[in-house]
């Protein structure tokens, strides 16, 4: 039998070893899935813009091709670029270049009876200017025309008609001069518009040869 002061020796020892030190705090350790970190949340990435098309810009290489031959090719260029472009935004080739220059023509020549019809009907317009304005009126209504026939011949392939129409309509505008040029107390009216027409006309002209749908000309 073990002495009283050595066996509460030893009991001191059995409760010092099992109880923990002071401070000390146990964390019990997770197991299995509940104890890995969860992963960050993705950020979905937005997606791209949609490219936007480019339009077919009127000006380019075939339009400088096919004004290469005009009286003043940047004029012409810009003639051109003025224009909407044709519909369904195809590319251009030669046959479409002259389309836009002859929608140019149609336009002005819209414009220029405007204006004739307006001095046409204006008080202060001299009298003897009348008539020519009149002739004036019905020459750019000739140009329409002129532009109608020129389509329908260059859809048949006919370029001796296509030819042929295009150079009335210059004809159409130079008939326009005449009626003031035969009465030279007159001044004009119609010059502006008519020079303006003629350079869009000769455009037209020269823009068919470059194409191949008129006949090469002498």
């Amino acid at each position: 039998m073990r002495p009283p002061l050595v066996a509460c020796f030893a009991v001191l020892l059995a409760a010092a070893a099992v109880a923990p030190p002071a401070g000390a705090v146990c964390v019990p350790r997770a197991s299995g899935a509940a104890g890995k970190v969860p992963a960050p949340a993705k950020v979905p990435t937005p997606a791209p813009p949609k490219p936007t098309p480019t339009p077919v810009a009127p000006v380019g290489d075939i339009v400088k091709a096919m004004c290469a031959k005009a009286d003043n090719p940047k004029s012409c260029q810009d003639s051109i670029a003025k224009q909407p472009p044709l519909p369904g935004g195809k590319k251009l080739d030669g046959r479409g270049v002259l389309q836009l220059a002859m929608n140019a023509v149609r336009a002005k020549a819209a414009e220029a009876m405007k204006t004739a019809t307006a001095l046409a009907a204006d008080p202060k317009t001299p009298k003897l200017a009348v008539g020519p304005l009149k002739d004036c009126v019905d020459s750019f209504d000739d140009v329409s025309y002129s532009l109608d026939s020129t389509e329908k011949a260059i859809a048949a392939g006919d370029t001796y008609t296509t030819n042929t129409m295009l150079s009335t309509c210059y004809t159409d505008v130079d008939t326009c001069d005449t009626g003031f040029q035969e009465r030279e107390e007159l001044k004009n009216l119609m010059a502006t518009q008519d020079a303006e027409l003629k350079n869009l006309a000769s455009d037209c002209l020269a823009i068919a040869e470059a194409a191949g749908l008129i006949p090469p000309s002498s």
